[in-house]
C-alpha cells in the first residue's frame, strides 16, 4: 500500500510541477487529479508520484431524467475514460449524484442501470474501474448511489465489471453504517481508499440533537454534532482497516481528503493536515 492524497484547496492554486514536489519531498506516493492530460501525469510522475485516480466527469448527467443530458454525460464520461487509458491511468473517481436531488435514491438507480453499465463496460474494456465513493449527497436528500450496502449490492448485481469501491469509512460512520462489516463486505471490490475520519460532539448532541443548531451556523466540513478530520482524530479505527485491507490482499492507495476546517483555508494550514494525516497513517500503511 502507498499513501496519496487528493489536492485540498489552496494547494490546487499552488503551481501543479510546485504542489508535487512538495509532495515527494514530504512522504507522499501518489496524486489524485482532476483531470488527465499528457502534461499533468507526466508532472506527477517526473516527480516521482503515481497517479491515484482521475476525476469522472458527466455524472450528475448520467442521473439525469434529460435524455440529452444523459447522451452529455455519457460522451463526457467516456472522453474521461479513454484518456485516462490513454495515459495508462486505471482509476476514474466519482460520486454518483442525480442532476435533481429530490427524485430519490430508487429514482436514481433506475436511471444508474440504463446509462451507467455500458460505460464501465467501455471502462473495464480497456482497463479502467471506476471508483464509487460513498459520498451519501447533500442533507436533506442524501440523493447519492453506493453510499450504502443497499445499493452497492444492486450496483454490483447490475454492473460486474469496471466498476469498484473507493472505500471512504468517514462517510459510513457518519450515517451510522459499521464500517468494518462494510469492508468485510465488499473487500473485493475495493480499488481506493480515502484516508479521511469522523468526529462526533456529544455536547452538541445534547444540546441540538442530530436536528443541527438553532442559533448558529455549522462548523466546516460537517453538521455541528458530526464533522470529518483527519485521520486518527475520529473514531475510526485505522489498524484495524488497514489489517482487513491487507487481508484482501488489497495493495493500492489510501488517499488523504483533507476535510477538515481546522486545517483549511491556507496552504499553511492545509499542509499541516496534509503531514499529521501522512504521520498518522503511515503507522499502520505499510
Amino acid at each position: 500500500m502507498k499513501i496519496g492524497l487528493r489536492i485540498p484547496g489552496t494547494a490546487r492554486e499552488l503551481p501543479f510541477d510546485e504542489f508535487c514536489r512538495w509532495c515527494a519531498d514530504n512522504g507522499f506516493d501518489a496524486v489524485d487529479i482532476s483531470s488527465v492530460t499528457p502534461e499533468i501525469v507526466g508532472t506527477a510522475r517526473d516527480a516521482g508520484l503515481a497517479i491515484g485516480t482521475s476525476d469522472m466527469p458527466g455524472t450528475g448527467d448520467l442521473l439525469s431524467v434529460d435524455k440529452s443530458q444523459q447522451v452529455a454525460g455519457a460522451e463526457a464520461a467516456k472522453a474521461a475514460i479513454q484518456a485516462a487509458a490513454d495515459n495508462d491511468v486505471h482509476l476514474m473517481f466519482c460520486v454518483f449524484s442525480p442532476a435533481d436531488p429530490t427524485i430519490g435514491r430508487a429514482k436514481a438507480f433506475d436511471l444508474w442501470k440504463e446509462t451507467v453499465p455500458p460505460i464501465a463496460e467501455f471502462a473495464a474494456d480497456r482497463g479502467v474501474t471506476i471508483s464509487v465513493e460513498g459520498y451519501p449527497g447533500p442533507s436533506p436528500h442524501c440523493p447519492a448511489l453506493g453510499c450504502t450496502p443497499e445499493t452497492l449490492r444492486a450496483m454490483f448485481a447490475e454492473c460486474p465489471r469496471g466498476l469498484g469501491v473507493n472505500y471512504d469509512p468517514s462517510h459510513l460512520v457518519r450515517i451510522g453504517i459499521d464500517y468494518i462489516r462494510m469492508l468485510n463486505e465488499f473487500a473485493a471490490h475495493v480499488v481506493h481508499v480515502h484516508g479521511k475520519d469522523t468526529d462526533f460532539d456529544q455536547e452538541a448532541l445534547y444540546l441540538h440533537g442530530n436536528l443541527g443548531p438553532t442559533f448558529h451556523a455549522s462548523r466546516g466540513f460537517g453538521e455541528d454534532w458530526w464533522r470529518y478530520t483527519i485521520p486518527g482524530d475520529g473514531v475510526v479505527d485505522w489498524l484495524q482497516v488497514v489489517r482487513r485491507l491487507e487481508d484482501a490482499g488489497f495493495d493500492g492507495i489510501v488517499s488523504v481528503e483533507l476535510e477538515d476546517y481546522r486545517y483549511w483555508k491556507t496552504w499553511e494550514a492545509e499542509s499541516d493536515g496534509l503531514k499529521r494525516s501522512r504521520d498518522y497513517l503511515a503507522q499502520y500503511v505499510r
